[in-house]
């Protein structure tokens, strides 16, 4: 079920709107989910060490993967391990750098609150968003966010990420 999430009431940002139903429109985030599927093997969710870059040739630059840093008590927080080309066009570069360092405590907070979903759940889910990273609010977002780990723990997640201009 699809609902929309205001992450920051206060905001001024676009809502994220969750689907936990995985309706994807776009092509890339339809073959990473199809793909994190396929290695799941009767599991929760597949290792990292299940994904092959030849196997996501057909969408490789739209992954990106997201390292899950346990931090004091209960919190998490976020290292983007992996970056591609289509996230650094649209965001910059990102990678390796916790979400503090690379955006505002505004969009970190957001950002860190659509990585705790899937995290959480130990379960993939769609996001469709306006971009709010960069002024780019012209641009809409679709991302997958599904676990990656071993031993029913979530280490990292595997995130395709797809946009296009609605000017």
């Amino acid at each position: 079920m699809a609902f929309a999430a205001h992450l920051d009431a206060q905001s001024e940002l676009s809502p994220v709107t969750v689907d936990w139903d995985l309706a994807f429109l776009q092509a890339p985030t339809m073959q990473g989910l199809a793909y994190w599927q396929s290695l799941r093997n009767g599991h929760l969710f597949p290792s990292r060490r299940a994904l092959s870059p030849q196997a996501m040739r057909n969408f490789l630059g739209h992954v990106n993967l997201v390292d899950v840093v346990p931090g004091a008590g209960d919190s998490f927080d976020y290292v983007i391990s992996l970056e591609g080309e289509h996230a650094r066009e649209v965001f910059g570069h990102l990678g390796g750098r916790k979400l503090r360092e690379i955006l505002s405590p505004l969009l970190a907070e957001r950002w860190r609150k659509s990585f705790d979903l899937p995290r959480a759940a130990a379960a993939p889910l769609r996001l469709f968003i306006r971009a709010g990273t960069a002024g780019k609010n012209w641009l809409a977002c679709e991302a997958l966010l599904a676990p990656l780990g071993e031993d029913g723990h979530v280490q990292t997640l595997f995130w395709v990420l797809a946009t296009w201009n609605v000017k």
